[in-house]
């Protein structure tokens, strides 16, 4: 409030009853647009951008405090560049917790943004404006994403391919009040950012849509490190076994720290050496979980994309509609056979077709038993045609894999 002006509007959405803290927004004034259940930020953000009538959208999180001259500067930006169409910040350096998990991710954050590209090819929902007419007309933030996730990345990759520009600005920086520890920075990183990162680079990749470009946490020399992590995990486990590759954790062990030359000289500035080092411990280990999250998401990418192919090519049969088709099918032709050898006559008609007559109850060559014939294979057709059908659904089923089960232990592990 203190950094806005007269005909500015601020927008606080509740993405459900949650604490019950957007009453407070509502005491202070503040215009507050409530959803009626949990859907996630970025259906939240698009609520938000729908209900305003200005035309600059800035996101904020809640749990981010912004400078009181954030959004001054923000509108002379736009106003000095009428082709931008959005701009992000970053965190500061100065985060609100104090324990070692959440000064290491803040500062984290703050060193990959302030080492990033000046035209940024990702958006960021915690400190990112935007020009409302080009969000609309991109669709806004994916409501697919019904978690905190890459929403906002995703949404900067679709506004690079209209090209439109996006501009990181170093020093619009706001300060994180999260308390991380260790459970929630790896989970949150693995299963919230590289994975379903790592499945968007591939739709684009095998889509043919512009490439993801080497920028932030993808830049050249983080893939680099984490190739070298990679190979140096794997030369220490071969290294139990044989002295051969004893040589190669030595050589893997020091590229990771070449490559890690300015991430622990800014830790070391930052918050001094014993913190630094540390802090290149946790580095190490984001390369081997974010190789894990890498393998995961493309496995996840190639179960997707597998189950959608194998429901087109086998889709769920009718039980009914099969059943009938095979019996009007098996039914109807021993009747059209047992017609035609009655109508082509004879002293001995169809002595073959006879034989039926020892599976099938009171089967002969005769116009009654062309009756009989006709309803018993029905039935028997019918009820083959839907157990086979049955037992095909709950083969399908079992192999592409219960979509009731996976959302459960999506949600065991997102708790």
């Amino acid at each position: 409030m203190a950094a806005v002006q007269k005909n500015d509007e601020i927008i606080v959405v509740a993405d459900g009853e949650g604490d019950g803290s957007w009453r407070t927004a509502q005491q202070m004034g503040v215009r507050v647009v409530k959803l009626p259940a949990k859907s996630g930020p970025a259906r939240a953000r698009n609520a938000g951008a729908e209900a305003s009538q200005a035309n600059i959208l800035f996101f904020v999180d809640a749990d981010v405090i912004i400078p009181p001259d954030s959004i001054e500067r923000i509108r002379s930006i736009f106003e000095s560049e009428k082709d931008l169409a959005a701009l992000i910040g970053s965190y500061d350096e100065e985060p609100a917790e104090a324990n070692f998990h959440s000064q290491y991710k803040n500062l984290f954050h703050h060193y990959v943004h302030q080492h990033g590209r000046a035209e940024a090819s990702t958006f960021w929902g915690a400190c990112g404006a935007i020009q409302r007419e080009i969000f609309l007309k991109a669709g806004g933030f994916d409501p697919s994403y019904e978690r905190p996730s890459i929403e906002d990345i995703e949404l900067g990759y679709r506004l690079k391919a209209a090209s439109q520009r996006i501009r990181l600005l170093p020093d619009l920086q706001v300060k994180h009040l999260k308390k991380w520890n260790a459970y929630s920075l790896v989970g949150t990183d693995v299963f919230d950012r590289a994975t379903p990162w790592t499945e968007l680079i591939w739709e684009r990749l095998l889509r043919r849509r512009p490439r993801v470009r080497h920028d932030l946490n993808l830049s050249v020399s983080y893939r680099l490190s984490l190739i070298t992590s990679s190979l140096l995990v794997a030369a220490a486990v071969a290294g139990l076994f044989t002295r051969w590759a004893v040589p190669f954790i030595f050589l893997f062990g020091l590229l990771f720290i070449l490559l890690q030359v300015s991430f622990f000289s800014f830790f070391s500035a930052k918050r001094g050496v014993s913190f630094a080092l540390r802090a290149l411990a946790w580095r190490f280990g984001y390369d081997i979980y974010s190789g894990f999250g890498f393998c995961y998401g493309s496995l996840r990418f190639v179960n997707a994309s597998t189950r959608k192919i194998l429901d087109q090519a086998f889709a769920k049969l009718d039980a009914v509609a099969l059943g009938a088709a095979v019996g009007t099918v098996w039914g109807g032709g021993i009747w059209a056979l047992t017609v035609l050898l009655l109508a082509k006559g004879g002293n001995t008609i169809g002595p073959n077709l006879a034989l039926l007559g020892q599976f099938i109850p009171d089967y002969s060559v005769s116009w009654t038993g062309s009756l009989i014939g006709l309803f018993y294979g029905f039935g028997t057709g019918f009820l083959f045609g839907f157990a086979f059908a049955q037992a095909r659904n709950v083969a399908m089923r079992l192999h592409l894999g219960s979509r009731r089960v996976q959302k459960f232990f999506a949600a065991v592990r997102h708790q």
